[in-house]
């Protein structure tokens, strides 16, 4: 299943600090997180914000996944949320029928 998370950085944390966090979630193998497929990992490139896409099969992966570096160094995020995604040309097809049985 397809995720995509949105993310701020808090504006107050210290961009040097990251390589730390990587290296400590890195050395500790809890990242990348087993059976998650990183798709893509995108920064802004003037702001603290970014999209991450990955592949998980379960929810307990995917948990760990989008907490892990939250957790390894709590205040590094403003604002995170995830959610299921699907592609768009998939997604619209079944919106149209929904419209058509609520119209009917």
């Amino acid at each position: 299943m397809l995720f995509i998370t949105y993310w701020e950085l808090n504006e107050d944390f210290d961009p040097s600090d990251l390589a730390e966090v990587a290296q400590k979630v890195i050395s500790k193998k809890l990242y990348p997180t087993e059976g998650v497929n990183q798709i893509g990992w995108y920064a802004s490139t003037g702001d603290f914000w970014g999209i991450t896409i990955t592949e998980a099969e379960s929810e307990e992966q995917l948990v760990k996944d989008t907490n892990v570096w939250r957790m390894a160094k709590p205040g590094l995020f403003k604002f995170i949320k995830t959610s299921p995604a699907m592609e768009l040309a998939k997604a619209i097809p079944i919106l149209i029928k929904l419209k058509k049985q609520l119209e009917g």
